[in-house]
């Protein structure tokens, strides 16, 4: 893979831990800390770019020529099915549109 879809998963990834770690603080010690939100939000908004950055440059260069492989990210839109989750995640299933960019 890129290095460039790399960081896109690692971002990702970093964002989901994020957010694990600060719903887990707020469970057990019922207080609201400010830290794991805003790293939250800081990469979720970094990865955002990243992949705006990475579909213009794959329109104008045709590189990553693995940028389908963030298609996968799509599936997080299933954790929308679970009762008790927000229906805003279907929203995640958008990212099934970069298997169109497979050769």
């Amino acid at each position: 893979m890129t290095k460039s879809t790399i960081l896109s998963y690692l971002l990702f990834g970093l964002f989901i831990v994020s957010v694990f770690l600060h719903n887990a603080i707020y469970a057990l010690f019922l207080i609201e800390e400010p830290v794991f939100f805003i790293l939250s939000l800081f990469l979720f908004f970094i990865f955002l770019v990243l992949v705006f950055y990475n579909v213009t440059t794959y329109a104008t260069t045709g590189k990553p020529k693995d940028l389908w492989k963030l298609g996968w990210i799509g599936l997080f839109g299933l954790i929308a099915l679970v009762p008790g989750f927000s229906y805003g995640l279907f929203g995640f299933f958008g990212f099934f549109a970069f298997f169109g960019t497979k050769k």
